[in-house]
C-alpha cells in the first residue's frame, strides 16, 4: 500500500513490525518475518534513505538507528510524492501545449487563414498534411468524392491503410468515385481493400470536384477543382457543410453500388500471358487436367493459379470466373 512512497512490499512489512516492536534487532526481524538478514538489511536502508529512520547516538538493538514518528515521516514522504506529482503533472501539461504548437505549425505550412471557419492551404504537400490530418480526426463518419486525378497517386489519392484504420474504430466511411476503369491496378486494389474493410463504395460516370466531409463538422476541398494537387481550403462554416453535405448526398442516391465481386478488376495488361492464356482455356471449356498440358505446367500448379485469379475476381466458380475475365476483354 506504501510503495508510492517509495516502500516496496518487504520493506513496508519491516517497518510495519519495527512500529509494533521498535527495540527488535536485525535477527529477530528476520525470524518473526521468516526472511534473512540481508533482505531485512536491505528494507533498512531503504528506511533510512526515505528519512524514516535516523542514527542514534548510543548503538541499541536496532544498529544504532531509530523511527521517525509515522506522522512526521510519512507525512513528509507524501509531501515530497505530491510535489513531485505537481512537478510531472506540470511537465504533462506543457508537453501537451508543445505538442498541440507543434501540429498547428505542421498544419499550418502554407495556410492562409481567412477566418476561423475558413483556412486555405497551398502547395501539394500541404494539401496532403491537412487532408491527412482531418481524415484521421474522424469519430463517427467519413464522406468522400474521390475522382481519380490526373497526376495520379496525388495528395488527394484514397489512402487505404487510413480509412482501414477508421473503419476499424467504428467510423462509417462512404466513399463516392468514378465508374472508368482508367485508374491504375494499385487505385482498384485499394478499392478492393476498403470494400472488404467495411467502407460503402458506389460509383458515377463523372463527379464534379475531390470533397472530404468528416464527422459533419469539416470539410477539405479543392480552391481549384481543375488543379486540386495545387490547394485546398478547410471549411467549418455550417452553411457551406449543410451544402456540401447535401450534394454528397444527392450524388450518392444517383450512384451505382459496384458491381458483384465488390471492384473494379484490374486491367488485362495486368495479367501474365500464362494467366491469360489459362482464363482463354476455361473459357474454350478445357478440363484442369487439358489446360495445364496446354501450359507446359502440373496440375496442381493450374489449380494454384485459378485459386489466385478467383481470388483477384472475387470469383465464386470457374463459371464467375469466366464472366468476370470476359466483362474486361481477357477473353
Amino acid at each position: 500500500m506504501l510503495r508510492v512512497l517509495g516502500l516496496d512490499f518487504s520493506t513496508e512489512a519491516v517497518y510495519r513490525l519495527m512500529l509494533e516492536h521498535p527495540s527488535w534487532g536485525v535477527d529477530r526481524l528476520a525470524e518473526e518475518l521468516d526472511t534473512d538478514r540481508r533482505t531485512v538489511a536491505r528494507a533498512l536502508d531503504t528506511l533510512a534513505d526515505l528519512a524514516l529512520l535516523r542514527a542514534t547516538t548510543t548503538a541499541d538493538s536496532s544498529g544504532g538507528l531509530r523511527l521517525v514518528p509515522p506522522r512526521a515521516g510519512l507525512g513528509a514522504l507524501l509531501e515530497r510524492r505530491q510535489n513531485e506529482l505537481a512537478r510531472t503533472q506540470l511537465e504533462i501539461d506543457a508537453s501537451r501545449a508543445a505538442v498541440a504548437d507543434l501540429l498547428t505549425d505542421y498544419t499550418a505550412l502554407g495556410r492562409d487563414s481567412l477566418g476561423g471557419a475558413v483556412e486555405r492551404f497551398t502547395g501539394d504537400e500541404s494539401v496532403r498534411r491537412i487532408h491527412t490530418d482531418v481524415t484521421g480526426q474522424a469519430r463517427g463518419e467519413l464522406l468522400a468524392l474521390a475522382p481519380t486525378t490526373a497526376s495520379g497517386g496525388g495528395p488527394w489519392e484514397i489512402d487505404a491503410p487510413l480509412h482501414v484504420d477508421l473503419l476499424s474504430r467504428g467510423v462509417r466511411v462512404r466513399i463516392l468515385h468514378l465508374d472508368s476503369t482508367d485508374g491504375t491496378p494499385e487505385r482498384r486494389r485499394a478499392v478492393r481493400e476498403l470494400t472488404q474493410a467495411g467502407a460503402e463504395i458506389r460509383t458515377l460516370p463523372s463527379l464534379p470536384l475531390q470533397l472530404r466531409i468528416v464527422d459533419g463538422a469539416s470539410a477539405v476541398l479543392p480552391l481549384d477543382p481543375e488543379v486540386p494537387d495545387e490547394g485546398a481550403v478547410l471549411l467549418r462554416e455550417p452553411g457551406a457543410l449543410t451544402g456540401l453535405r447535401a450534394l454528397f448526398t444527392h450524388l450518392w442516391d444517383e450512384a451505382e453500388p459496384l458491381p458483384d465481386g465488390g471492384v473494379e478488376d484490374e486491367e488485362p495488361d495486368a495479367y501474365t500471358p500464362q494467366e491469360r492464356a489459362l482464363l482463354k482455356f476455361l473459357a474454350e471449356g478445357l478440363t484442369d487436367e487439358a489446360a495445364a498440358r496446354r501450359l507446359g505446367i502440373s496440375l496442381r500448379s493450374e489449380r494454384r493459379m485459378i485459386s489466385g485469379l478467383s481470388e483477384r475476381f472475387g470469383a465464386h466458380s470457374r463459371f464467375q470466373l469466366g464472366l468476370q475475365a470476359a466483362r474486361i476483354g481477357l477473353v
